[in-house]
């Protein structure tokens, strides 16, 4: 069989279609994956491999499965198995995939387990023919990714190891080679409690904090070619929530900062403290950093392995990538940036992500399977 026709043969769209379908059926929120996983881990081993499984929080585990082929690089195929909840307005079943033309309709069918349907194949392709490869494969699927990314800072805290990574989230026409960060700042304001008909005799912690919101603009976010920083006051309460007329002696505000190469959580929180101590406030603040926290990440376009994989992407689509930079996070931020894996993001296309009726691009899963393996010919050797 030549190499062209084996392409064809391991990512038929059929089978792609109802394997995406197959782990649309799951509903797996946050919280909630146990059972696709366990569907995968079988997939897997029925497939010759041999998965393991990853405690986190609760019975949800990762998916880990190793294919050693003798000495050489690793390569990491990563995806998540959680999704958003349902948004209102579905025209059908959300977890009954159905398909309308090239078009599979259903929750997460985009969002990722296309992508995750693709790196199973691929995985399953290059267990089954190791003459034609050397190295390690490492093939896994976390939980939470939507929420706080538990499954990713599992693999972390595991110190998982790789040479190169694929996260196969949906990012066909446009694969990433960096994101934004992210800093949930968490603000306390302390003042003094008095009654409100004397409010002088305390201290406001709701103005207080008020004081402090107002003036966030000052702020100016570092600038970066490629992404944007920006930051959006979320929340923002003081006082108590049953009515007594008292002045308030505590409030609380939360900011979110999406941050870029060169800016991190401390000194997000450095900037948080020289605004707080240029109010001169009677007040007392307090800053700390909530989960999830994600860094920036970037890989240069020249970078062996982003020019390797343009080849294989250009094999497959027959134009080169026009590569873009996240504006949101993802578990890539964790692998590139806390492990140091050289790491790009590429999936089937679709659209309707965290929206009704989305929709991945049937032939995309089996396109992205071909460029999957490509890849893994290329530089595992």
């Amino acid at each position: 069989m030549s190499s062209s026709d084996w392409l064809t043969a391991v990512s038929d769209a059929e089978e792609a279609a109802d394997l995406t379908a197959r782990l649309v059926s799951f509903r797996s929120y946050p919280g909630e994956e146990s059972e696709v996983q366990r569907t995968i881990a079988a997939w897997l081993e029925d497939a010759g491999l041999k998965p393991a499984f990853q405690p986190t929080e609760g019975d949800r585990p990762n998916v880990i499965a190793a294919v050693e082929n003798g000495a050489g690089p690793t390569l990491l195929l990563n995806g998540h198995v959680d999704t958003v909840l349902a948004a209102s307005g579905w025209s059908s079943d959300p977890w009954q995939a159905h398909r309308d033309g090239d078009r599979l309709y259903g929750l997460g069918a985009y969002d990722m387990k296309g992508g995750v349907a693709a790196a199973m194949l691929a995985a399953r392709a290059l267990a089954q023919r190791p003459g034609l490869w050397r190295g390690t494969l490492l093939f896994t699927t976390v939980v939470d990714e939507e929420a706080y990314s538990i499954g990713a800072r599992a693999l972390v805290e595991s110190r998982i190891s790789a040479d190169y990574c694929v996260v196969t989230e949906p990012a066909w026409r446009a694969p990433w080679l960096g994101a934004v960060g992210k800093v949930l700042v968490r603000g306390e304001v302390y003042g003094k409690a008095a009654h409100g008909s004397w409010p002088s005799a305390g201290i406001n912690a709701a103005v207080e904090a008020a004081r402090l919101v107002a003036r966030l603009d000052e702020l100016r976010p570092a600038t970066h070619p490629r992404m944007t920083a920006t930051q959006c006051l979320l929340a923002l309460h003081g006082g108590n929530e049953q009515y007594v007329i008292t002045v308030p002696e505590r409030a609380t505000f939360t900011i979110n900062r999406h941050i870029v190469p060169g800016e991190t959580g401390e000194t997000v929180l450095a900037e948080m403290r020289a605004l707080a101590e240029g109010l001169n406030s009677p007040a007392r603040f307090a800053f700390t950093i909530d989960p999830p926290y994600y860094p920036s990440w970037e890989i240069a376009p020249d970078h062996p392995f982003v020019q390797r994989f343009a080849a294989a992407y250009q094999a497959e689509l027959g134009h080169a990538p026009e590569f873009s930079y996240a504006a949101g996070v993802a578990d890539s931020n964790y692998f590139a940036a806390d492990l140091g894996i050289p790491t790009v993001v590429f999936g089937p296309d679709g659209d309707g992500a965290h929206q009704c009726d989305e929709w991945v691009s049937v032939p995309s899963i089996g396109g992205t399977v071909r460029v999957l393996l490509r890849l893994a010919l290329d530089v595992l050797q």
